[in-house]
């Protein structure tokens, strides 16, 4: 073999080398995925994004000209989306403790990314429910455009909630595997509901994503934290609004979301607990 031909075959194995690894981070996602198809997790995320929006709807269609009301919204992301992403991450994470971990050590993937799959797809479910509320809106503010807010700002609102709680997954996935269902459901769901109550309390907001994510969309809707009407001027739309708050707040809700994820993943690589 000419040594032209050698390095032909070696880039070959690198680029097959490289296309398996490739295809087995989507399959272990495809694999979190399939599991929930049909399951609790999918259903949870749709059910529970549904009734406060349906509740905006309904005030509209009852007393006609109003305008649309983003308390409804306020109560979505105050209540129901920490409800909604405990339970998720918690049903998915029990998945495969009620077979014994014989699906995660059957797959001959490194449980690390097998961990890194559900983190995803629970990012995924979370996106999905916030798409959902998103979309009954828009088709609010096509009903009843007077006072609505644009579609920018409206979807704005709903990423910048999916980033905001996104440190709920790891911990909840974490605490589920390692402690139980009922920790993994009420700890970070205790911890959310406190610091997001108390949101009035806490020094620097940016700083704290449970609070962050009940301040976050006021910079981009017209409703206050306590979910009370908004409009511009207001001292606290301004407050929220100033400077690079909203960015900070996003980069330290990525930063704790990363965070826990690694940690969660080099337990779970390590944990004798699985095997």
């Amino acid at each position: 073999m000419t040594a032209a031909s050698r390095h032909a075959a070696r880039r070959g194995e690198s680029a097959k080398g490289t296309g398996a690894v490739g295809a087995t981070l989507v399959s272990v996602l495809r694999a979190e995925a399939l599991k929930s198809r049909h399951a609790a997790p999918l259903r949870l995320a749709v059910a529970l994004a549904l009734p406060f929006p349906l509740l905006a709807a309904l005030a509209v269609l009852i007393v006609p000209g109003s305008e649309v009301s983003y308390t409804p919204w306020n109560y979505w992301y105050v209540l129901l989306m920490p409800v909604m992403l405990s339970l998720v991450a918690a049903t998915v994470a029990n998945a495969d403790a009620r077979m014994g971990n014989r699906a995660l050590l059957s797959d001959g993937v490194p449980l690390g990314r097998a961990w890194c799959a559900k983190v995803v797809w629970c990012l995924g479910l979370s996106l999905l429910a916030n798409l959902v509320v998103l979309a009954v809106y828009v088709a609010l503010s096509l009903v009843a455009p007077e006072g609505a807010s644009s579609l920018q700002s409206m979807l704005a609102a709903a990423l910048s909630l999916v980033v905001a709680s996104s440190w709920m997954i790891p911990a909840t996935l974490l605490l589920t595997m390692r402690v139980g269902m009922l920790a993994g459901i009420f700890v970070p769901l205790a911890v959310q509901l406190a610091l997001s109550f108390g949101w009035s309390a806490v020094p620097f907001w940016p700083a704290c994503p449970p609070t962050a994510t009940i301040v976050l969309p006021t910079a981009f809707l017209p409703v206050l934290p306590s979910g009370e009407p908004a409009s511009a001027g207001m001292a606290t739309v301004e407050a929220v609004s100033q400077g690079g708050h909203v960015a900070l707040a996003l980069a330290v809700a990525c930063a704790l979301t990363a965070a826990l994820t690694a940690a969660g993943a080099v337990w779970v690589s390590r944990s004798e607990e699985l095997r």
